[in-house]
């Protein structure tokens, strides 16, 4: 691929978000002996954007940015010195800020103009310094920027000149600016939930009042959810329909999540598109297997309807993709996975997620429907509309049981691996046992929640727990036990990271017979194994299916961010992964 190309496709892929994709690109470029700052700052910036601060920081003096003086290197350097400041909190926020502060005052000095004016002026009031705030802001209004115009160039200057006259305590003006920034690129809503979060931590930082950033409130997620039926009368149908599309609007709804099965999701999907949302449809089985257990039964002409449904949705995620095997528990997988994907979505727009639902009011009898659906939502504490439906009796026949033998549980799973380990000389190995794996188990004996289940073999380790936020808690924890450890002291390399692998799914419990031990399997193990090799060192991620889990009922304790798709491999697609930190 010529120089031109991978720029070309580095700039795609980080405009897209996919991370982990351009940091392999800038990787394997760098690798070939194409050196260049352009390389070196998409490689550094996408594992800063996947949440690996320490291996970016790293990479950032490894790649010689550290002693660049250009703009785009220096405003990198500053932008690394903001994310420590950011997540950390008392003296070392301020401390870190102060820095991050005069890194992007350098910024404008070399180019910056008014980004690196405007960020410094932030840094600074995060460090305590207002007086140094309102003259870095004032400078920022003053100083060269993009010419005014449509597209993110004009949304940006518009943008960072709001930022610095809400800064400076002008917040009529700063509203009116931001208003001219969303006029010039109205559909860039990533960049409208940035703005939204810098605006916001500055509002919460000087305790001003945060309504008039509403413009910069990207359209809501919902869940979508309700009951099975058969056939209506068209009257019944277009009424049920009215109210679904007087919901959509009313809630002003932009991208649903949700099942295709006859009736109400269905139903909900068409209303949906209708309306110019997008639609995001998880299936629980193979589509084939899900058209004959949830579409089908209830009259042929929703299999139609399922199939245009499904020719027009943005994405189709997969809870399982076996056929049915009697196990209903794989519905309320594929809804906590559906209902998590909208939770994400939401918060990486930062705007509000709300279920919609067509529900009778009764409980589920089950662990699936459209009433555990609304308990389970419910719980979050998140807003819900629900629209009254009077169910007939069921229409489906029922579905015998499966008879197949063994157990199977929904489990959240972690791989662990240590980076560098293949590389030790062999006179390193005991070494290596004595400080990183006795590290390791030395953390996982100090958990609050133990695995229920462990596997190790060489420097891989396997561990099984019940619930995702124990897995989520031992995962940070490792993390944070390992860059405590000394390895020099002990004649171990210093690039020694810790590389964590989450998912959360449904496996198979069964015996060994070599061993005799407990054995976890099945496909969803692989997921979580899938996930380990793209890991950037001395991170965690997680699929989506376990973020979506930990935003649903931990988003209180855990940050999960999306950093791209897995690597493809033959035979298994490639997953959404997210990282996961401590709020």
């Amino acid at each position: 691929m010529s120089a031109e190309a991978s720029f070309d496709e580095l700039a795609a892929l980080l405009r897209r978000g996919e991370h982990l994709s351009a940091y392999d690109l800038a990787r394997r470029a760098l690798d070939e002996g194409r050196h260049s700052l352009i390389l070196a700052h998409a490689a550094v910036l996408s594992l800063a954007r996947a949440g690996a601060a320490d291996f970016a920081r790293a990479e950032f003096v490894r790649l010689g940015l550290a002693s660049s003086d250009d703009p785009e290197a220096l405003s990198l350097g500053a932008r690394l010195l903001k994310d420590v400041a950011l997540a950390a909190d008392g003296q070392r926020r301020r401390a870190f800020a102060r820095v991050s502060a005069r890194a992007y005052v350098a910024t404008a000095v070399n180019g910056g103009g008014r980004y690196g004016l405007v960020n410094a002026a932030t840094m600074s009031l995060l460090a305590g310094d207002a007086a140094r705030t309102a003259e870095l802001a004032a400078a920022a209004l003053d100083a060269a920027g993009a010419a005014a115009g449509e597209g993110e160039a004009g949304y940006f200057d518009s943008a960072s000149r709001a930022e610095a006259l809400f800064l400076l305590g002008r917040r009529e003006e700063a509203a009116d600016m931001l208003a001219a920034a969303v006029a010039a690129a109205p559909g860039s809503l990533s960049a409208h939930a940035s703005t939204l979060r810098q605006l916001s931590m500055i509002a919460g930082e000087i305790g001003a009042p945060t309504a008039w950033l509403e413009i910069l409130r990207p359209p809501a997620t919902a869940h979508f959810t309700g009951h099975m039926f058969a056939a209506r009368a068209f009257e019944d149908e277009a009424a049920i329909k009215a109210s679904m599309a007087d919901l959509v609007r009313a809630q002003r709804i932009g991208f649903g999540y949700g099942g295709l099965a006859a009736g109400a999701d269905i139903l909900w999907a068409e209303t949906l598109l209708a309306a110019g949302a997008e639609l995001h449809v998880v299936a629980p089985l193979g589509l084939a297997s899900y058209v004959e257990t949830s579409v089908r039964p209830f009259g042929e002409h929703w299999v139609g309807r399922f199939e245009a449904c499904l020719a027009r949705a943005a994405s189709v995620r997969f809870a399982a993709r076996d056929p049915y095997a009697g196990d209903d528990e794989v519905f309320a997988y594929a809804s906590r996975f559906a209902i998590g994907c909208a939770i994400l979505r939401a918060e990486g727009l930062s705007t509000r997620a709300v279920q919609i639902a067509v529900w009778d009011g009764r409980e589920s009898t089950g662990p699936a429907g459209a009433g555990a659906d609304v308990a389970y939502w419910r719980e979050t504490g998140r807003p819900q509309a629900i629209l009254p439906f009077e169910r007939p009796a069921p229409d489906a026949p029922t579905v015998v049981a499966s008879t197949e033998p063994g157990e199977r549980g929904v489990k959240a799973m972690l791989f662990i691996d240590v980076r560098g380990f293949g590389a030790l000389h062999d006179a390193q190995v005991p070494a290596f046992f004595e400080v990183v794996m006795a590290g390791m188990a030395e953390a996982i004996a100090g958990l609050a929640a133990p695995p229920e289940h462990v596997e190790t073999w060489g420097d891989g380790v396997f561990l099984v727990f019940d619930r995702p936020s124990d897995a989520a808690e031992a995962a940070l924890v490792l993390l944070e036990a390992h860059r405590r450890l000394n390895l020099r002291a002990r004649g171990l390399p210093r690039h020694l990271a810790l590389r964590i692998g989450g998912h959360y799914g449904p496996v198979h419990l069964r015996v060994n017979p070599i061993t005799g031990a407990q054995a976890v399997v099945g496909a969803h193990v692989v997921v979580a194994a899938r996930i380990e090799p793209d890991v950037a060192p001395g991170a965690a991620y997680v699929s989506e299916a376990m973020a979506g889990i930990l935003a649903t009922r931990h988003a209180d304790r855990y940050r999960c961010g999306y950093v791209g798709r897995t690597t493809p491999r033959k035979s298994f697609p490639p997953v959404s992964i997210f990282n996961l930190s401590r709020r």
